[in-house]
């Protein structure tokens, strides 16, 4: 063993404290955890897997995050190394870095760009109103499986131009790559996984043949006609693109509706707060969108060393941090763990930092503004059924898997 490996090895062993993304607890349980490594050792090593290092700051998180291609790289976006999307190679463009990474933002920026996403108001309002008429007579439903969802995939299936019809089987997919199935073994749900992913590289691959000869001004038909080199992007490429927008597009927006509703339900003065005046919604939807940030990405180190907080790390070190945890540092955010809708504005990191921030920001914020709004206008009363315990999932994108409501059936009517 060389010295710089035996330097290495003293290194992990004396911040070693292993840390398990994917155990079965809940998110404020994981949060609480965090908190307390931030306050023992907030620059941890884990031996899990192939080994990663566990950031807990927010300063330490942000520092990573504005130094993609200048000392990290984005590939694997997964701490143990792997890549559980069932992608050909990295995730285009969430691991890619470089001037490939700049290809695809500029591709696809103008497809997400603010006055894009602000032409579909009118369609997300009639969307989640479609959906609130689904179960709004009932008094009760499963928050996550008729509005969450359902509303924030409706919209990526009509920006991608594909049939609605398939929006149940995409969301099934989405679910079972991203969080496997709960209540079976490893294994079982590793298979699972690959079915899945499977199956839904066979779908697009249908779908790109197919929609190669239809062309629109939809998303897929943007990326069907972009030249890379002077040719048109390989079926792979076009694979990989597609599974992460709506991997994206499916599974985030779908995570702050649920976490903040079952936040709003425990607090239910904060529904009222949030439209005591025209100007609550905004501050509140980023006070949201700070508390219930789901992503949790990793990093590799590709420079000789990398200072991340007062530790070195060498070439080949993997770093990885829950963006929920940056937004819960008190030393940026006071009292972090309680929604404050007043609180001074800070810039909180539930669509990332630097080159790889969230490509559907516009869009997210779009969604949430609306989806809120529909539902205050029609349930304007609800609580959480609390003979149903909402199940939560953690790994690479924290959620709800289901959140039981109640409320007084409202109007039918709408805006």
């Amino acid at each position: 063993m060389s010295v710089d490996q035996i330097a290495l090895e003293d290194l992990r062993a004396q911040h070693r404290r292993d840390y398990d993304p994917y155990n079965n607890a809940t998110i404020a349980e994981h949060l609480a955890e965090m908190a307390q490594r931030r306050r023992e050792m907030p620059i941890s090593y884990s031996a899990r897997g192939n080994g990663t290092w566990v950031l807990t700051r927010y300063d330490d998180i942000a520092s990573v995050l504005r130094r993609n291609n200048r000392g990290f790289v984005s590939n694997p976006n997964d701490p143990d190394g792997g890549n559980p999307q069932g992608a050909q190679k990295a995730l285009i463009p969430i691991e890619l870095d470089g001037d490939e990474h700049k290809f695809y933002r500029r591709l696809l920026d103008p497809l997400f760009s603010p006055q894009r996403v602000a032409a579909l108001e009118d369609q997300l309002r009639a969307a989640a109103n479609d959906f609130i008429d689904g179960f709004i007579e009932r008094g009760e439903c499963d928050f996550v499986e008729e509005f969450a969802m359902p509303f924030p995939g409706a919209t990526v299936m009509h920006l991608m131009g594909w049939p609605l019809k398939d929006l149940g089987r995409l969301n099934e997919w989405t679910g079972t790559i991203q969080h496997g199935i709960v209540g079976v073994s490893k294994e079982e749900s590793q298979a699972a996984q690959g079915r899945a992913a499977t199956e839904m590289r066979a779908y697009l691959l249908d779908l790109i043949a197919e929609r190669r000869t239809n062309l629109g001004d939809d998303v897929t038909s943007h990326v069907l006609r972009a030249e890379k080199d002077g040719a048109p992007l390989s079926d792979d490429d076009l694979f990989d693109l597609l599974l992460l927008l709506v991997l994206a597009g499916l599974d985030t927006v779908q995570s702050t509706f649920a976490q903040s509703f079952m936040h709003l339900g425990r607090q239910p003065e904060l529904w009222d707060q949030m439209f005591a005046s025209p100007e609550s919604l905004e501050p509140a939807i980023e006070e949201l969108l700070r508390i219930a940030a789901p992503a949790v990405p990793t990093r590799t180190v590709v420079h000789e060393s990398v200072q991340v907080g007062e530790l070195e790390l060498p070439e080949g070190e993997r770093v990885h941090f829950p963006l929920a945890a940056a937004n819960r540092d008190p030393a940026y955010y006071p009292d972090p763990d309680r929604i404050v809708f007043d609180r001074a504005p800070k810039p909180h990191l539930a669509f990332g930092m630097g080159p790889h921030r969230c490509l559907g920001v516009h869009l997210a914020r779009l969604e949430l503004r609306i989806g809120f709004t529909e539902l205050r206008r029609r349930m304007p009363r609800f609580s959480l059924d609390e003979s149903r315990t909402p199940t939560e999932h953690l790994g690479l994108a924290w959620g709800v898997g289901n959140l039981h409501l109640l409320f007084e059936p409202g109007p039918r009517e709408r805006s």
